[in-house]
């Protein structure tokens, strides 16, 4: 094999490395977009309200409105808390002996617990859903009562956090194409007399391309599938490394399949951009040396 054909495998096999780990740094940004969304998701998931109901609401109306709590914007959970149940919580968290005091009297209420979307859960929207739900039902509610330093915390915390990140993400990926586009430049570069030559031979331009431009499409496709490969493998080292990490990938069936549906969407996204990027930045630089004067070649 000739020195001239080792190098231009060589400028190849550099250039599917270096594309390779610039997308494999992408997916990793996206794999910690996607972690810091179930971490939030995780923290909310406990935020709740609850409905507390006067003395005489009769069970009827009450388990009514939780179906009609259940269907408003934003709820993603809406149930029934007899006084019963309330009293067997409170004794189980609290010990049997915390109702003797009252001879056996159940103060506790009926009520209804309502859980909210992730993107439902801020200060400004559960009080405008209280007083929604508040208009009207004064003879039934008692009360409704939760934690407005919790949900201040929620909202503040993660939206304060997701401003930065989406900042150094939008950093890094103009860093990572800047740095594809210069790798594929240089070995356009490498080629410049081998474009030169075909030129003198009577070549048209979209005859030079064509090979250039279907080489750059297999190499994108090689580097998205050797990203692919690369985030698998550091998916399983973290699985191994740190698992309480990946831990809600298995809390149930529909988690399972919605997270699947995520990394699917990554990998052909990796894909797509590798294909798309090698394509565009090997058909630019192909226009410079392909219009360059001879004695800028040197």
């Amino acid at each position: 094999m000739s020195k001239f054909k080792l190098k231009i495998r060589g400028t190849v096999i550099s250039t599917v490395l270096g594309m390779s780990l610039l997308l494999f740094l992408l997916g990793v940004l996206s794999l910690v977009g996607v972690w810091w969304n179930n971490f939030e998701k995780e923290a909310k998931k406990d935020i709740s309200i609850d409905v507390f109901f006067r003395d005489n609401a009769r069970e009827v109306d009450v388990l009514k409105m939780e179906k009609e709590l259940a269907t408003e914007p934003g709820v993603a959970e809406a149930r029934y808390v007899s006084p019963d149940s309330a009293k067997a919580l409170m004794m189980q968290n609290l010990g049997e002996e915390s109702f003797d005091i009252l001879d056996g009297a159940n103060p506790l209420k009926a009520s209804i617990n309502i859980k909210f979307q992730t993107e439902y859960i801020n200060l400004d929207s559960i009080k405008n859903f209280k007083s929604r739900i508040l208009n009207g039902n004064e003879v039934l509610i008692e009360s409704i009562d939760y934690n407005e330093r919790q949900f201040l915390e929620a909202s503040g915390v993660f939206a304060n956090q997701k401003f930065p990140m989406y900042i150094i993400a939008g950093i890094l990926l103009f860093i990572c194409v800047t740095l594809i586009f210069n790798t594929i430049r240089l070995a356009v570069f490498s080629k410049r007399f081998t474009i030169r030559t075909m030129q003198l031979v009577g070549a048209k331009s979209s005859f030079i391309r064509r090979p250039f431009l279907f080489a750059a499409i297999g190499q994108g496709f090689t580097s998205g599938i050797v990203a692919i490969l690369l985030l698998i493998g550091f998916g399983f080292f973290l699985q191994n490394v740190f698992p309480s990490w990946i831990v809600n990938l298995t809390l149930s069936e529909e988690v399972f399949k919605e997270q699947m549906l995520i990394f699917a969407s990554i990998f052909v996204g990796l894909l797509i951009l590798g294909i798309f990027i090698s394509f565009f930045a090997t058909y630019f630089a192909l226009n410079k040396y392909i219009w360059i004067k001879t004695d800028k070649l040197y």
